[in-house]
């Protein structure tokens, strides 16, 4: 009987002892949370777009012998769509872009040299090819370009004594860099803005008795909205 005693007694101790042990280890496990995988944007892939543009440039109207008719100061707002292609390694990005764009860039002057001279002239469109290269902070590129400009420039002079009449209308080849920033809104959806630096070639005419070079320099702040495909 005594032994039936201690036994039972041993028994229940022991059993208090393991549940007292379980409650504290069930106080002293963590909960571990299930952990969520975040995936950095990705900027590689086409895409498309629209841009808004304001441009200014400007342009000395030399007559000749050192003497000027004043300067154009051709400004104004433009459009135009571009497309292009990303691949992106690690968090450098690299690719192609080319846009086309409508301007209304536009200036004209009236000077007394030469018995009244008026000078005019626009930019009425352009095109660049141009690799892209950027670094990426997941949705955010910091990006810059260079390459292959193509636009349209009309000039005309009208000088009156002695007379003498330009009228051109010419397509160039030249220079286009900048630089911007894009950030990705959604998946599909991406923001930029940038500036661009455009330097078409210059030429030199002669009309009448004169002589002027026309350039076509022009300073461009852009803003844009690409489709990721």
């Amino acid at each position: 009987m005594k032994f039936s005693i201690v036994l039972a007694t041993l028994v229940g101790a022991t059993a208090i002892v393991s549940s007292a042990n379980a409650a504290d280890m069930a106080r002293k496990v963590p909960y571990a949370a299930p952990v969520v995988e975040t995936r950095a944007y990705d900027w590689s892939g086409f895409y498309a777009g629209a841009i808004l543009q304001y441009g200014f440039g400007d342009d000395r109207v030399g007559m000749g012998g050192g003497v000027s008719a004043g300067t154009l100061h051709p400004k104004g707002f433009g459009g135009g769509l571009t497309a292009g292609y990303n691949y992106q390694a690690g968090n450098f990005v690299a690719g192609l872009e080319a846009d086309v764009a409508l301007s209304a860039m536009r200036d004209s002057i009236d000077s007394a040299v030469f018995g009244g001279t008026r000078a005019e002239t626009k930019m009425p469109w352009l095109v660049t090819v141009r690799p892209r290269v950027g670094y990426a902070f997941d949705r955010a590129l910091i990006f810059a370009t260079a390459g292959l400009a193509v636009g349209g420039l009309d000039t005309d002079i009208t000088a009156n004594a002695p007379a003498g009449v330009l009228h051109k209308s010419t397509t160039r080849a030249g220079l286009a860099a900048g630089a911007g920033v894009e950030y990705a809104v959604t998946d599909k959806i991406s923001l930029k803005a940038e500036y661009m630096y455009v330097n078409l070639k210059s030429d030199r005419y002669d009309f009448g008795p004169y002589t002027t070079k026309v350039t076509g320099e022009s300073h461009n702040g852009r803003v844009g909205l690409n489709y990721r495909f």
